[in-house]
């Protein structure tokens, strides 16, 4: 038993708390990092709120963003039917052209699009967040 114990305990923790494999929703979604930020592919069923939503809570709890800090979409979403879901953020602004979001439905789509973390989480209660 303690083997058992023991054993799962260093399996926990080699996998690592900043892990975005592990960092899993309920199947609608799919991250990986990307340098100060993260990849989310899928959809939430909550538009682009939910996908908002989804980097601003990855941004907190795994990347150790303060909710003042801004988001900005640094590989936007590809327009049109049969394209990829995924969306890139990340914490830098670097080499983008930042512009706030007024209307959030085709924020995903425009390079540089930023808000703030704590603006994004506000687009969460109505969205299944991940399971950490």
């Amino acid at each position: 038993m303690i083997r058992c114990t023991t054993f799962a305990l260093i399996a926990m923790f080699a996998a690592g708390p900043s892990s975005a494999s592990n960092y899993i929703s309920d199947g609608s979604l799919e991250f990986a990092p990307l340098p100060d930020g993260v990849q989310i592919t899928g959809h939430t069923g909550r538009g682009a709120r939910g996908t908002w939503c989804a980097a601003a809570d990855y941004a907190v709890n795994r990347l150790d963003a303060r909710r003042s800090q801004k988001l900005y979409v640094s590989e936007p979403l590809a327009k049109g039917l049969g394209r990829s879901s995924a969306v890139g953020f990340t914490l830098n602004p670097a080499s983008l052209t930042p512009s706030n979001v007024f209307i959030v439905g085709g924020s995903l789509t425009r390079r540089g699009s930023a808000m703030t973390i704590s603006h994004a989480l506000a687009f969460c209660p109505d969205v299944t967040l991940p399971i950490r």
